[in-house]
């Protein structure tokens, strides 16, 4: 399936017949797992799921794959943890049920069909944290949403090459940053502030602050008690 272009789509304008001073502008909208509000404090969000599959490479620690995978399953997705600390995984997992399965390699994916949200087992996602980066054909599908978090890119990796969109959680991730992206994205990574995050993706870079809600720190945080997800 091959999505429009929506940067090259025109708005539209619909005058109000009523009131000639007055009209309706229809702009695209952009939607998806919110991440958290840039510096001019807009929302940013990753449009996963959707009808297109999803390559995500976050640099960082696996502590936002958690993050992630928590707002998937929030979107409906039925989500697949290969990670290489399973019991880090142990607070999602009681909220999520069955419809998280953790596992210490990357098992035969999807699981079930991928299909939109509410329809059947709704969409998938694969979250990992191993070294090694999933297969880049394994988010070549509808509704297939694919992430692997590292600190340092896998070289000449086909994954990463091919990310729809590419996080760095840190400053200090300046250096694997130029290696995927370039010396452009390097220094602006670089000169993220404490607390900072930077998004690069083809529609453009954004610079942004995470929201993390309390209920997601209490499912994050080992020894807190955790409740279940609606």
């Amino acid at each position: 399936m091959t999505l429009p272009d929506l940067a090259g789509l025109p708005a539209t304008r619909w005058p109000d017949e009523q009131q000639t001073d007055a009209d309706c502008r229809l702009v695209p909208a952009y939607t998806g797992i919110h991440l958290g509000t840039d510096r001019a404090g807009q929302p940013v969000a990753l449009p996963a799921p959707g009808p297109a599959g999803t390559r995500i490479g976050v640099l960082g620690e696996s502590l936002f794959g958690r993050l992630f995978a928590l707002r998937l399953l929030a979107v409906g997705a039925q989500v697949t943890a290969a990670t290489r600390g399973p019991d880090h995984w142990a607070g999602v997992a009681a909220a999520a049920g069955d419809r998280l399965s953790v596992h210490d390699t990357i098992p035969a994916w999807p699981p079930r069909p991928p299909a939109p949200p509410t329809v059947a087992d709704g969409p998938q996602a694969l979250v990992c944290d191993l070294r090694r980066a999933p297969h880049v054909a394994l988010a070549a599908g509808p509704w297939r949403t694919v992430l692997h978090v590292a600190r340092n890119a896998p070289r000449r990796s086909a994954f990463w090459l091919a990310a729809d969109a590419v996080l760095a959680l840190d400053a200090n991730f300046a250096e694997p940053v130029e290696r995927v992206l370039g010396a452009d994205a390097a220094r602006l990574t670089a000169g993220l502030a404490p607390g900072e995050i930077a998004l690069f993706r083809a529609a453009g870079t954004e610079i942004l602050r995470p929201d993390i809600s309390p209920g997601e720190t209490a499912l994050l945080t080992p020894g807190r008690p955790a409740g279940r997800l609606a």
